[in-house]
């Protein structure tokens, strides 16, 4: 008798497991594993951020403006972060540009700038908002 499964598994001696059987080992493989990601995901972000951030300078250069920005780790581990640049005059539902920053060591201040091609070429007042995880 050629079967898939040995007796244990297949107490009915069935040739082929059930479709139920196959689409519930594969339904909970992949529960497991968003599970498992999940884990790692929190354990690699512990103690990231918050991040908060500040535009100190604006300036025109060719092609658009150079903003510069302070940000801050308040975390007690290094990351880089995503920050949000608009208009200061419309922080709200206007339009922005992201910026990655570079790598905040924890509990530290950064200053770096970053071209904006977004605002145009007329420096402007501009506002940031730099997300935590």
């Amino acid at each position: 008798m050629n079967v898939a499964l040995c007796d244990e598994c297949n107490p009915l001696g069935l040739k082929q497991p059930a479709a139920t059987q196959v689409h519930a080992l594969a339904a909970g493989g992949i529960v497991l594993f968003v599970l498992f990601l999940a884990v790692v995901g929190r354990l690699a972000l512990a103690d990231v951020g918050p991040f908060t951030g500040v535009v100190r300078d604006v300036v025109a250069v060719t092609g658009g403006l150079e903003v510069t920005l302070t940000v801050t780790n308040e975390g007690t581990s290094s990351s880089a972060t995503t920050c949000r640049i608009v208009e200061a005059s419309r922080p709200v539902g206007g339009p922005g540009q992201m910026v990655q920053t570079p790598k905040v060591p924890a509990g530290q201040t950064i200053e770096f700038s970053a071209p904006l091609s977004m605002f145009g070429d007329e420096p402007t007042a501009l506002a940031v908002d730099c997300q935590s995880p």
